[in-house]
């Protein structure tokens, strides 16, 4: 009977090791799911500031986390090209393939082709919304977005982060698209 008592005991002590230990694993588990999701909510607050023009460590500072990780987040993610970006505005374009053409007439090494491509590049910029057009409207918008979650209790940081993500996956289709127009 000790014996039986015995194995029971054990079992039983065993079974309550088992159990914490279940207990344990499922709340780690939670507690690293929740740091995952508020590291990315974090990165997404991150990126719209960063998207915003603002330095590092202004955004490491108002998202609670180094600069260093600000710096890792936007090598990771590129978000230096998309903000570059947003920078150039169609005026800018038009003037750059406008100046080579110039410096080519001036130098006197220009074609009638070349005339036609530049004129075509300066009318497609005019006429179509490019890539920029759409990243520069994205970039108010979410502007817009943090503004206005602070007094919209229907907008969450997740339903931000969704909108961000298909305004990724939209701004990366339409670059995958581009065709480069350049004066040779």
């Amino acid at each position: 009977m000790d014996t039986s008592v015995q194995r029971l005991d054990t079992f039983f002590s065993n079974t309550y090791i088992l159990h914490n230990f279940a207990a344990f694993f499922n709340a780690y588990m939670y507690m690293t799911r929740k740091k995952s999701l508020e590291s990315n909510q974090l990165q997404e607050l991150a990126k719209m500031y960063f998207m915003q023009g603002l330095k590092q460590q202004e955004i490491a500072d108002k998202v609670g986390v180094s600069r260093n990780t600000i710096s890792a987040w936007i090598k990771a993610g590129s978000w230096d090209t998309m903000r570059a970006a947003t920078t150039v505005s169609r005026k800018e374009l038009v003037t750059k393939l406008l100046r080579g053409l110039d410096e080519k007439i001036q130098n006197n090494d220009w074609s009638p082709d070349e005339i036609c491509k530049v004129s075509a590049a300066i009318e497609k910029l005019d006429k179509q919304t490019n890539v920029i057009t759409i990243i520069e409207v994205f970039s108010a918008y979410n502007k817009w977005l943090v503004t206005r979650m602070r007094i919209d209790k229907d907008l969450t940081p997740e339903l931000v982060k969704i909108m961000n993500k298909y305004q990724d996956l939209f701004i990366g289709e339409k670059l995958s698209t581009t065709i480069e127009i350049s004066v040779d």
